[in-house]
């Protein structure tokens, strides 16, 4: 992909890319719209527990012990969502523009 040597060390490729640790805006995207379409699969903050806080909004993690459980296309969704723009998630009932927002 670089044109690098096959032995080369990846370190200093992965540092001129400047993509190694970023998140894939793909990912994210199919991600955010497989919650929008299943949003009756998945809890706030609001329905768990009657506390009016900033948070009410926010999917409601299941505590999870087990990295293999976090580390999952699931909980990250909802750690993706809860930190999206308010003036995004605020569109999770109209589709087509969160899509677009998003």
């Amino acid at each position: 992909m670089m044109g690098a040597h096959p032995r080369t060390s990846c370190r200093e490729l992965f540092k001129k890319i400047r993509d190694f640790n970023s998140p894939k805006p793909m990912y994210i995207h199919i991600n955010e719209v497989f919650f929008i379409g299943n949003q009756e699969k998945f809890q706030t903050n609001s329905s768990v527990h009657s506390v009016n806080t900033r948070n009410k909004h926010y999917l409601h993690r299941p505590v999870a012990n087990l990295s293999y459980f976090q580390k999952g296309a699931s909980y990250s969704g909802m750690r993706i969502f809860n930190n999206l723009p308010q003036s995004i998630t605020s569109l999770k009932n109209e589709k087509p523009q969160f899509k677009v927002a998003l």
